[in-house]
């Protein structure tokens, strides 16, 4: 066979997990995991349980695919991060692929926090965030995503990423959302209507049927942010937050002080390191 004509190998993984109550105890209940794909669950020692999402092929490119299927059972309180930072590398073909789908059952809470995406210059990202939330169960995603790492001297020409939130509550669709950029990402981000020439911008949503009151806490906090500009806002049962900075060592800085205050419980460990 030509070399040319020899399919590039892809990676894939997926991994399910849930947790249920039983007797008074918060269990696992399901645990799947295949290809690259890997779920861990450190001890918490009395915090609420943990998973860590591993990608072992090392950071994506295009064709590869992870899938995440997660869920809190009702009165759990679940939190979900990644080990590490997630690559996306150059694209040959195709689109880096990631579809976390979550769940939180009544009473429960789950909370979305992996560690921060690198694009890499002509790196293609497809990504999706479904949840579905019980009648009064809370949900609180980060999603952060860095246009190439300033210290290694990292720039982001073109590329292509689709990101998409869709939270639904008792089934009906509450927030919705979709960033898009294909092409030149000098001139689709350099607009003060975009991200001003910042490198790295978060978004964290928080849906919950207190979300609202929360509104000028969160002001406060993000306030006293420093290198970083954010803006929050609300509407029936979510608050939604937006921060950039002209890196990513900043705008992480910024979310573990805001994050630390905003929670009621630390962050994973694995954001310490």
């Amino acid at each position: 066979m030509s070399p040319s004509l020899v399919p590039y190998q892809r990676a894939r993984g997926r991994v399910e997990v849930a947790f249920g109550e039983q007797d008074g105890s918060t269990r696992l209940r399901r645990l799947y995991q295949s290809g690259s794909s890997k779920g861990f669950l450190p001890k918490t020692h009395g915090r609420p349980p943990e998973v860590v999402l591993v990608n072992t092929a090392g950071g994506m490119t295009g064709g590869d695919r992870i899938d995440h299927v997660i869920s809190a059972g009702p009165g759990v309180h679940l939190v979900v991060t990644t080990q590490a930072a997630e690559r996306v590398y150059r694209a040959l073909a195709g689109a880096a692929r990631i579809e976390t789908r979550l769940a939180a059952g009544v009473g429960g809470s789950l909370d979305w926090l992996p560690q921060e995406t690198i694009l890499f210059d002509g790196g293609h990202l497809a990504r999706r965030l479904e949840v579905d939330l019980a009648g009064d169960a809370a949900f609180t995603g980060l999603e952060t995503l860095a246009l190439g790492r300033a210290a290694m001297g990292e720039t982001v020409e073109r590329g292509a990423i689709a990101d998409q939130w869709r939270i639904r509550r008792d089934g009906r669709l509450i927030h919705a959302e979709a960033l898009s950029i294909d092409g030149d990402f000098r001139a689709a981000t350099a607009g003060n209507a975009t991200l001003g020439g910042c490198r790295a911008l978060a978004t964290l949503i928080h849906a919950a049927p207190d979300a609202g009151d929360r509104l000028a806490s969160a002001r406060a906090g993000i306030a006293g942010l420093d290198a970083v500009r954010a803006a929050a806002t609300a509407k029936a049962g979510v608050l939604i937050l937006r921060l950039v900075a002209h890196d990513l060592a900043p705008l992480r800085a910024a979310l573990v002080r805001f994050l630390s205050e905003f929670r009621t419980d630390p962050l994973p460990r694995v954001w310490s390191f």
